[in-house]
């Protein structure tokens, strides 16, 4: 059997893997909640305001090889209303031991991908490059998760824009709080995580390294069209609009505002690498070549992957690309790191430690 039909295989069998069917399960939402979601995104900018970060610790930092490892909490500055239990974010950060760098990535996660284990590995090798990470755990999912949620199946389309929107702002706010430290930030994720890095990078006013991972430039055909329409509860759906069809048209309405193109690419394109796999089948890669193209002189890279496949083959590269990245933001953008104080006097960030 031939290798580009294997890696397409392992992409269907995906979605029959994952119990098809379930998301959504209890329709739509709230209209009128969901259509303030749609008008709020149409009007994202980068100079809508990002939120302030205030960091928790949770417990002592542990040591890791290459640094330190911490886990903390802040509030979410996300004005998208969700559940009281999706408020509180939760975090690992890790602190490489040698800060000369001053290099910081943040990590998104993907469809499904509850707490921190499946991103530690990339997070180890960026430590291992003197590169820290800040790894977030997305709201609805693991220590997020709403009361009544089945694991991290979304129970309706407007918990799924409350989710996306809101990682977009947290990790927005990330960016801000690292920028204004004297970080040098960074954005990645894989899937999902890839495509709202995307979107948190196009709405900052400072250069970012962004990594985008399997994704693309829009949502709608994700989840009407391509391999993930399988994953959707479309009798739930067809209840509230009347048919089948009318509820994928009414799905890929909503869908169709979270369109990178309608957005102007980053502040600094340069500093992006788009990483696609050719047999993709959840983003196929025409799309993630049209985001390569809509964001100018960013880099692309073209595995021989599918979506599945290239999570167990092209860990390497992809962190190879995150490091590439920051290598070429050092020269124009690497500041000298120096301590803040907020204005209330007390400490806030310094280049040994990212918490309060």
């Amino acid at each position: 059997m031939r290798a580009d039909v294997l890696h397409s295989i392992a992409d269907h069998a995906l979605t029959f893997a994952l119990n098809l069917g379930l998301l959504y399960r209890e329709g739509f939402g709230d209209r009128a909640v969901l259509d303030r979601i749609i008008e709020s995104i149409e009007t994202f900018t980068p100079a809508r305001p990002a939120g302030d970060v205030m960091m928790r610790r949770e417990g002592r930092a542990k040591s890791v090889p290459g640094g330190e490892l911490q886990l903390a909490t802040f509030e979410s500055p996300a004005p998208t209303p969700m559940p009281a239990e999706c408020r509180t974010a939760r975090v690992q950060i890790w602190m490489p031991a040698r800060h000369s760098s001053g290099a910081m990535c943040i990590h998104l996660a993907a469809t499904g991908e509850e707490g921190f284990w499946r991103r530690e590995t990339f997070a180890r090798r960026l430590l291992a490059e003197g590169i820290g990470s800040i790894v977030l755990e997305n709201p609805f999912y693991g220590s997020r998760r709403p009361r009544g949620q089945y694991g991290p199946v979304l129970r309706t389309v407007l918990d799924q824009f409350a989710m996306s929107t809101a990682m977009v702002d947290e990790a927005r706010a990330l960016l801000v709080w690292l920028h204004r430290a004297g970080y040098v930030p960074g954005v990645t994720g894989y899937s999902l995580g890839g495509f709202m890095a995307a979107f948190a990078a196009a709405f900052v006013d400072f250069p970012v390294v962004v990594v985008p991972r399997a994704a693309g430039t829009n949502a709608a055909p994700v989840l009407t069209e391509w391999v993930l329409r399988r994953a959707v509860h479309w009798p739930s759906l067809a209840r509230e609009s009347g048919t089948v069809a009318r509820a994928r048209a009414d799905l890929a309405r909503y869908l169709s505002v979270v369109d990178l193109t309608r957005h102007p690419p980053p502040v600094a394109p340069e500093l992006a690498t788009v990483m696609v796999a050719r047999h993709d089948r959840v983003f196929p890669l025409s799309s993630g070549v049209a985001l390569h193209e809509h964001w100018p002189g960013s880099k692309l890279v073209v595995s021989s992957s599918s979506h599945v496949t290239s999570l167990f083959f092209d860990d390497a590269a992809h962190a190879d690309a995150v490091v590439s990245g920051f290598h070429r933001a050092r020269a124009p953008f690497l500041r000298q790191l120096e301590r803040r104080t907020d204005p209330s006097g007390s400490e806030n960030l310094r280049p040994s430690t990212v918490l309060v």
